[in-house]
């Protein structure tokens, strides 16, 4: 219904369009089943496992498909704590201190933990999650200096 409510924007002359994209999590109680939504400007309604809107969603879609969202044994997909963890090293990984401005990083979530209700990630997790994701971007460039010196030194 969100879709067509946008789309209904687009169509008429007196109405102003839309110019944001709408992320929309939800859970039915019912089938047990949570799915994430993002409806276009347009009113294109499109159903994701992970999805990125605004500046940098490019990269940001190519960084989430390196992660483990939808396999068949969901055992082998990673858990909320460590998608909120990969999240935090994505944004931060595509931050650009030069270029972009200061950012704090909120962030919610609509999950077991939270008894399926939209809630805020907790202020401390955020905090943690952070500095674990600073940390694995320092590591990671550590990584790729020392990977540069030795094909350097050959």
């Amino acid at each position: 219904r969100v879709a067509s409510y946008f789309h209904y924007f687009t169509l008429h002359g007196s109405l102003r369009p839309f110019g944001v994209s709408a992320l929309i999590a939800s859970y039915d109680p019912e089938t047990k089943e949570h799915a994430l939504q993002m409806v276009e400007p347009s009113g294109v309604s499109y159903q994701f496992f992970g999805c990125a809107a605004g500046k940098g969603r490019q990269p940001a879609k190519t960084e989430m498909e390196k992660l483990a969202l939808n396999k068949p044994d969901m055992a082998d997909n990673i858990d909320t704590r460590e998608g909120v963890k990969q999240l935090a090293r994505i944004i931060h990984l595509l931050h650009e201190e030069g270029k972009d401005k200061p950012f704090e990083l909120e962030m919610s979530w609509l999950c077991e933990e939270s008894g399926w209700q939209h809630k805020g990630v907790p202020r401390d997790y955020i905090k943690e999650a952070v500095a674990w994701a600073k940390k694995d971007i320092e590591e990671a460039e550590e990584e790729d200096d020392s990977d540069e010196d030795e094909e350097m030194d050959e």
